[in-house]
């Protein structure tokens, strides 16, 4: 997840696309650790593709879910003594 997110924030910076080095200096660059497997996944599996579009299409299939949320909490309740 964090190699998303330094992924993420590097095509927000400018970089069209990130590669495994990038994103591990990102990383490094705040002290963190890259996986390397979950970078080399991320990287293989996002290679060639537009970013926009996969977005788009993790969207639409997020939408199926729904997104009911819990019921409210009960009201707090005054009792002068």
């Amino acid at each position: 997840m964090k190699e998303m997110a330094a992924y993420l924030m590097l095509v927000l910076g400018g970089t069209e696309s990130p590669s495994a080095d990038d994103v591990t200096k990102a990383l490094a660059s705040v002290g963190v650790e890259a996986a390397a497997d979950a970078l080399s996944n991320l990287i293989s599996e996002l290679d060639g593709k537009d970013l926009g579009e996969v977005l788009e299409t993790g969207s639409g299939l997020l939408a199926k879910f729904g997104s009911g949320g819990g019921g409210g909490g009960g009201g707090i309740i005054f009792i002068d003594d």
